[in-house]
């Protein structure tokens, strides 16, 4: 009986160190394809972003950000600011309405960005290691969950699809549980495609990226929205001061 035991217990270790070596050769492949080194060392990233959704016009203007996300502030067209100062978010000249949707904005297009270098993060969680259809192609996926408390939106999910031949992050299924939950964000997942990748400052960044249906089977399905980003430039210097009318966006509830 005791022999038993001993042996359950260094299987359930063996099978906890393949689990975080699969996630560290899978993560880090990807860090060094996207040269995370060199990205994470610059002091700011700014570029304009034109978001469509269902063919209506979802957010356009102009993301200042720190590399990991720490400082984040998005000028829009319209006029209107988002800024995130590390703590809190704050908006001025959002409508009451779409106050909700400016702390998504906030968080979510400077996420997609950086993905490659978020892998991770304090919080992040791997496993489901396998191959999985992504259009035409099979490609090598992981699946990302978060510790509870992390972030606004803990159960979110992802499936990140890397190329095996050059450990490019190639796109991503995912949910998003703000505002809604996650019973009903299961009910439609979607997919980002990272195409158009550029470098800038020798550093590879997607400047188009296509929104789909997503299914386990198939991978990414019909396209449902896009991102354009340009004028992609790392600064030394950029402010994020909060104007003093500027109201405070909460957390939105589940």
């Amino acid at each position: 009986m005791k022999t038993r035991i001993i042996l359950a217990i260094l299987l359930f270790q063996v099978t906890i160190f393949t689990a975080q070596e699969s996630s560290q050769t899978f993560t880090s492949s990807i860090e060094k394809a996207h040269k995370k080194n060199a990205f994470m060392g610059k002091k700011y990233l700014k570029y304009t972003i034109d978001i469509t959704f269902g063919g209506k016009k979802h957010l356009k203007g102009i993301i200042t950000q720190e590399p990991g996300g720490g400082k984040i502030k998005i000028e829009k067209e319209d006029g209107s600011l988002i800024i995130f100062d590390g703590k809190e978010v704050y908006a001025l000249g959002v409508n009451e309405k779409d106050m909700a949707t400016a702390r998504f904005d906030i968080f979510t297009w400077s996420y997609f960005l950086g993905l490659p270098y978020k892998l991770n993060d304090q919080g992040t969680i791997w496993s489901n290691f396998s191959d999985s259809k992504w259009g035409a192609e099979n490609f090598t996926t992981g699946r990302l969950t978060f510790e509870s408390g992390t972030g606004d939106a803990p159960d979110d999910w992802y499936v990140i699809y890397k190329n095996p031949k050059t450990n490019i992050l190639e796109g991503a299924a995912y949910i998003v549980t703000f505002g809604k939950g996650k019973e009903k964000a299961e009910k439609e997942p979607h997919a980002i495609k990272y195409n158009q990748i550029e470098e800038v400052n020798s550093i590879p960044i997607a400047t188009n990226w296509t929104f789909h249906m997503w299914s386990l089977k198939n991978g990414y399905e019909e396209q449902i929205g896009e991102a354009k980003l340009s004028n992609i430039k790392f600064l030394k210097e950029a402010e994020f001061i909060v104007p003093t009318k500027a109201k405070v966006v909460s957390v939105v509830p589940n």
